[in-house]
């Protein structure tokens, strides 16, 4: 068999191959473009083939070609999931991999093979929704809870909500998975923000490496560094050989909550550390690639942190090149008596508890509180709802609520800290107000440091011990289900 009838039958296999296929020569020429690759991206051939890869996508210089780069280093990009064409604004997302052809140890072109997994990412949203509503449906007792092994504990199926809000969140969410970049998720405390986080993971390609997560407000600023980064022994006393987070998650992913918390210093070294994508131990000088996707969560509007300097611009546009927001609970409103059923099936279940619903005047009281804790704050209410029930109660009532929570929610007239609203009684004592605007403000900061109470303390600004005698005082307390 000749030259010709070789290459005759390399390009029949070329073309009727169902994966998409790019060949450029080592000028950076189009030679190949077959019809898969033609679909996926929504061009044709006839205006690609001979054009310049930079001319052809119109990337602007060869600097931005991946092939060009494959080309001077002869090592492949393995595994990319990105959009290279659009069509009418559209980006047309494919994954794919791209090899040099090395001849006699001379590199003469480059090659693509991608692959549509439009299909896929469809079949798999409409099979996450079906799911999500079929747990939701589940009667009492049948609900599970799964831990995977990766470190995380929830997927985007374990989401509640109908409204069209969260299914359009849910579906962005995806959308986000299957990219390799960073992510930033913005959103009031108590919204799910690791929920989203643990689910983006879980549905993108490396879900099987690890998810790690660690809350920026909760840890001392003197350990903080150690954590991320790991330490060698000698590097202060008591300092050991230890790797951190960013060597423990591989390929996975590092989550950062409350990043607004963490100080501006120790911003400016994650900054270092992502433009670099390595770094070194504290204490030592051997550099460590990073190999991970980090995720990073605030829960103020990112503008306001960095107009305050509590944030770093060049660190925000560092980690948000892919942001999601996640509205709170008020903009939500009508999925608050949905999340209270849920949250009603889930308490009940777990205290051996008959309640399944709420009586009309408790679900108006939910319907008309502001929900500054969000999602997180009305599952602890429902928690100790469900907690002052009889076994032999199936209605919750406004009997239920315990004082603290009474004077939080309106059924005691309080003095609101809303600032866009006015003082719900003018009729009620000082005392009384002032001790309805302390437990709020604990309550709040509780929940923001996920019930650390060191933490907690120093967000209000008071030692531990001052905020355990004012919790006790004001009958505030967690229930753990």
């Amino acid at each position: 068999m000749d030259t010709l009838d070789q290459l005759k039958i390399y390009q029949k296999i070329i073309a009727s191959v169902h994966d998409g296929i790019v060949i450029s020569d080592a000028a950076g020429k189009i030679v190949a473009y077959n019809p898969a690759q033609e679909q996926l991206e929504d061009h044709d051939a006839s205006n690609m083939v001979g054009k310049y890869l930079w001319e052809a996508y119109q990337y602007g210089t060869s600097d931005h070609s991946e092939h060009q780069t494959v080309l001077e280093s002869g090592k492949p990009i393995l595994d990319k999931y990105k959009a290279h064409a659009y069509k009418n604004g559209t980006p047309k997302y494919v994954s794919y991999s791209t090899y040099p052809v090395v001849e006699n140890g001379r590199r003469i072109g480059v090659f693509s093979v991608s692959k549509n997994e439009t299909k896929l990412h469809a079949l798999l949203e409409e099979t996450i929704e079906l799911k999500r509503q079929f747990f939701q449906a589940l009667p009492k007792g049948q609900e599970k809870e799964t831990l995977h092994g990766n470190g995380t504990r929830f997927t985007f199926s374990d989401i509640v909500g109908d409204s069209q809000v969260t299914k359009q969140l849910i579906h962005e969410a995806q959308t986000l998975a299957w990219m390799a970049h960073n992510i930033l998720i913005a959103g009031e405390t108590g919204t799910g923000k690791e929920v989203y986080a643990q689910s983006i993971h879980n549905y993108g390609k490396k879900n099987k490496a690890p998810f790690l997560a660690i809350n920026c407000a909760a840890i001392p600023e003197n350990l903080l560094e150690g954590i991320l980064f790991g330490t060698v022994k000698g590097a202060f006393t008591g300092a050991v050989d230890r790797s951190g987070i960013f060597e423990e998650a591989g390929e996975g992913t590092i989550f950062l909550d409350e990043l607004n918390s963490m100080p501006v210093a120790m911003q400016a070294k994650l900054l270092r550390v992502i433009q670099e994508r390595r770094f070194n131990r504290v204490g030592g000088t051997v550099m460590v690639p990073v190999r991970c996707r980090i995720m990073c969560a605030v829960n103020e509007d990112p503008y306001d942190l960095i107009e305050s300097g509590r944030l770093r611009k060049d660190l925000y546009y560092r980690i948000a090149s892919l942001s999601l927001y996640i509205p709170p609970l008020r903009h939500r409103r009508s999925e608050i008596l949905g999340l209270a059923d849920h949250f009603i099936q889930k308490s009940s279940d777990a205290m051996n508890r008959k309640v399944k619903g709420l009586s009309p005047e408790l679900k108006d009281l939910l319907l008309s509180y502001r929900w500054p804790g969000n999602v997180r704050e009305l599952e602890h209410v429902i928690e100790n709802l469900v907690l002052r029930a009889t076994e032999d109660q199936s209605m919750l009532k406004l009997e239920n609520l315990p004082p603290h929570l009474s004077m939080l929610l309106g059924k005691v007239p309080r003095y609101t800290l809303d600032r866009d609203k006015e003082p719900s009684s003018n009729n009620l004592s000082l005392n009384d107000k002032l001790r309805a605007v302390e437990a709020q403000c604990i309550f709040e900061a509780l929940e923001a440091t996920g019930w650390n109470l060191s933490a907690a303390a120093r967000r209000l600004g008071i030692i531990r011990q001052s905020l355990a005698s004012r919790m006790k005082k004001l009958n505030i307390t967690r229930t753990r289900v």
